[in-house]
């Protein structure tokens, strides 16, 4: 009875990190726009690691040696950059996904609760955003508001995200994880028209957030999780839900949808001035990691060791914008083993057998701004995780 009542305490504890790492209360945001409770929850997490009295080599160990090489390389090195706020901060994230780890290895988390949890996630935020989009047009307090745009026609609005665009990450995740776990159950692939006529309300809570929350972003990321659905039969279908939409944000006046057209194009030119022209928030995300490519190398010491802690601060500036190192910001800062390390790391969590679309959109969260001490790479890899342990047999 004691083992049983540990799995369903687990069971709640997992269900608690897991909302906390996908929303962002404005309530509990401190001014660094932080969430308070969950530092709280990240600065006890190193209590669970030591009361499992369990060593997961596979999930500890790449960690414990980036983070190693993380703390000896400055001190060794550039002694004068250490800054320690900075690798606690990073620490106590490594320290809560370990716990997480351990917890939901001991619970009894099952495919239909994760994804029951997702669906009311969606509704949540969709719910959340129609308050918003509300008190907006009344004139009244935005409810929630953190990172919101209100001088560019129709309001960008953030959810229950930090900011629209990560709003959209956070939704096209959980849209994902959703199909997956419907194949998973009716065992087959399930079509397009199959999810929206069967999770009719799922579908219209994620493509309005996509919509009315005003991000590029978000029709980036929307595009890939189409492209699950893409054969000989669904493209027809694709091509017109694809139309739809675009009309849709025409009528309703959403900027996001012109400017994801001119962003695309000056993308693939990898020039920075063209990219910060064509669309300057989603420059802000994409920019700083070209800029950083250009000066990392593997033929100096720099480039094995980095330059310090938070060296990449200000490497490039977008008008009076300055930005860290991007997708590269662990390599400028530390060297490329842990830069290696940190990719391999994130790739192994979310691979999963037949399923690309999630490996496309890990490399999108890594390459359009989401870096190591953000809450959104640690719920990336706590839903993934999260996600093989429900379809899985549930042994380490």
């Amino acid at each position: 009875m004691s083992i049983f009542r540990t799995e369903k305490r687990n069971t709640v504890i997992v269900v608690f990190l897991a909302v906390l790492l996908s929303v962002y209360p404005a309530l509990l945001m401190n001014s660094a726009k932080q969430n308070m409770l969950l530092l709280g929850v990240m600065a006890i997490s190193p209590i669970a690691i030591f009361l499992s009295q369990k060593i997961l080599i596979k999930y500890d160990l790449p960690l414990i040696v980036m983070y190693v090489l993380m703390l000896s390389f400055p001190l060794v090195f550039y002694p004068t950059s250490v800054r320690w706020s900075t690798l606690i901060y990073t620490g106590m994230f490594i320290c809560l996904f370990l716990a997480y780890i351990r917890i939901l290895y001991s619970s009894e988390l099952t495919v239909e609760q994760f994804k029951n949890l997702l669906k009311w996630l969606i509704y949540l935020y969709a719910i959340t955003l129609l308050v918003q989009l509300t008190c907006f047009f009344l004139g009244l307090p935005i409810f929630n508001r953190i990172n919101v745009d209100l001088t560019h026609g129709f309001p960008r609005l953030n959810a229950l995200g930090p900011e629209p665009a990560w709003t959209a990450r956070i939704l096209s995740l959980f849209m994902l994880l959703y199909c997956c776990l419907s194949d998973y159950l009716k065992g087959y692939k399930v079509g397009l028209l199959e999810i929206v006529k069967e999770e009719k309300w799922v579908c219209i809570s994620y493509v309005f957030v996509i919509i009315a929350c005003g991000s590029t972003t978000g029709l980036i990321f929307a595009c890939v999780l189409l492209c699950r659905f893409i054969n000989i039969k669904s493209i027809l279908y694709v091509a017109i839900l694809l139309f739809a939409v675009f009309s849709l944000g025409s009528i309703m006046e959403i900027n996001s949808f012109n400017r994801v057209t001119k962003f695309l194009p000056a993308l693939f030119t990898l020039n920075e001035d063209m990219i910060i022209e064509a669309d300057g928030s989603g420059a802000s995300r994409i920019v700083p990691t070209i800029a950083t490519l250009k000066q990392v190398s593997l033929t100096t010491l720099d480039g094995w060791i980095g330059h310090g802690v938070d060296a990449d601060m200000g490497i490039y500036k977008i008008g009076s914008i300055k930005t860290n190192g991007g997708a590269f910001s662990l390599w400028y800062n530390y060297g490329f083993v842990v830069q290696i390390i940190y990719l391999t790391y994130i790739i192994w969590i979310c691979w999963v057998r037949n399923e690309w679309t999630l490996i496309a959109m890990a490399i999108l969260y890594i390459f359009g701004g989401v870096t190591l001490n953000l809450q959104l790479l640690w719920f990336l890899l706590a839903m993934c995780c999260t996600y093989k342990y429900v379809i899985s047999n549930k042994t380490l």
